[in-house]
């Protein structure tokens, strides 16, 4: 055993609870200002004060920034929980081991009455007890049968006080070491994360397993990461509703985008949809402003990573509406081509085709791309 009782006497575990909450506040701190960076940049474009190739950029550097900013800000919430979810079990292990060894120091009761206080049991700082000072104090007027007696009844008392108090001990250095544990940990991943505010090349985060959903909404929310961040269903001042004044801007999809595109395409066309509601170039702006081209992109950042069901893959959908829109073999969220197709669904369902989508509307008025 390597940890002391001075050690434990040491310990602050409300620094540990202080540390905790200054991580919180960061994180909630960075949130606010990527939020703040975002929504300025799209109301650039939305007030007119630019648009095009210069706008878009922008636009899409936000989107990564925000990616990146998020595993910064959910590295921080999990450092947070480490340290305070440690502060009791700190607290409790120290208050345990401190009040054991006092006890075993205290004046013990005497043996007849008349005594007085006795000397208590010496504690050593690695939890071994000494009972000589209490024996010599007990046994000073004794001698025979009496003093042997007393004596063997000392020294079990001194091993019954060394058990409790090497026990409290290790369990203080267990519950240190799983902290530290935790902690480091938690430093590991937001060391990652500040070392991906510096990488250019953005690396997709593992996929998590989608929680279930329970209920089927009658009017599923649609939530997307990009633009001006709206929710499905608010109003769009770029938007007046029919169809788009010229086709689509902006290149065909290629690489591994447009092979997403494709497949979903097919998906659909047998499902039954109609090629002109299901325009590649509007498919691959929409994902190209609010994922990046990046599958596992995960929005942790707004008001729906708050909810507990953030925004997922390539077309930035929450799980309520990946789960009311997902084609029958095609369940995954994370999967590019399920992903597309149930995004397309939904945006077929609510405006017609990919086309009259509110941004790409917007795209083909002159204007800048803005999110669902």
């Amino acid at each position: 055993m390597t940890l002391t009782i001075g050690n434990v006497a040491a310990w602050e575990p409300a620094q540990v609870g202080t540390a905790g909450a200054n991580a919180r506040a960061l994180s909630e701190q960075l949130d606010a200002a990527v939020r703040k960076g975002s929504d300025d940049t799209a109301r650039l474009g939305t007030d007119k004060v630019w648009s095009g190739a210069a706008a878009d950029a922008a636009n899409t550097r936000m989107d990564t920034e925000k990616i990146r900013s998020g595993a910064v800000s959910s590295a921080l919430l999990e450092l947070a929980t480490a340290f305070e979810a440690e502060v009791g079990n700190l607290t409790e292990a120290k208050s345990n081991l401190l009040r054991l060894r006092d006890q075993a120091a205290s004046a013990g009761p005497v043996p007849a009455e008349g005594m007085g206080l006795i000397a208590g049991f010496t504690v050593n700082d690695n939890g071994t007890v000494d009972a000589t000072a209490r024996t010599d104090e007990l046994l000073r007027d004794l001698t025979g049968q009496a003093a042997d007696d007393l004596r063997l009844r000392i020294r079990a008392d001194a091993a019954s006080w060394e058990t409790k108090i090497t026990t409290a001990l290790q369990t203080a250095e267990n519950v240190a070491t799983e902290a530290q544990r935790k902690v480091d940990t938690a430093v590991t991943k937001l060391q990652s994360a500040l070392d991906g505010l510096a990488d250019t090349k953005l690396v997709p985060p593992a996929p998590t397993t989608p929680a279930a959903t329970t209920q089927r909404p009658s009017r599923p929310q649609y939530v997307m990461s990009g633009g001006s961040n709206s929710h499905s269903g608010s109003s769009n001042s770029s938007y007046s509703g029919g169809p788009s004044s010229s086709a689509p801007t902006g290149p065909m999809p290629t690489g591994d985008v447009a092979k997403w595109i494709e497949d979903a395409k097919k998906v659909l066309l047998e499902m039954g949809y109609k090629p002109e509601q299901i325009d590649e170039r509007a498919i691959a702006m929409i994902i190209q402003h609010e994922s990046g081209g990046n599958p596992y992109a995960e929005n942790r950042w707004d008001s729906n990573w708050v909810a507990g069901h953030p925004s997922k893959g390539l077309m930035q959908t929450i799980d309520s509406t990946f789960n009311a829109y997902k084609a029958p073999g095609h369940d995954d969220i994370w999967n590019p081509v399920d992903n597309i197709v149930a995004a397309v669904r939904y945006s077929i369902d609510r405006y017609g085709s990919v086309t009259n989508v509110p941004g790409v509307v917007a795209v083909g008025r002159g204007g800048s791309y803005q999110g669902y």
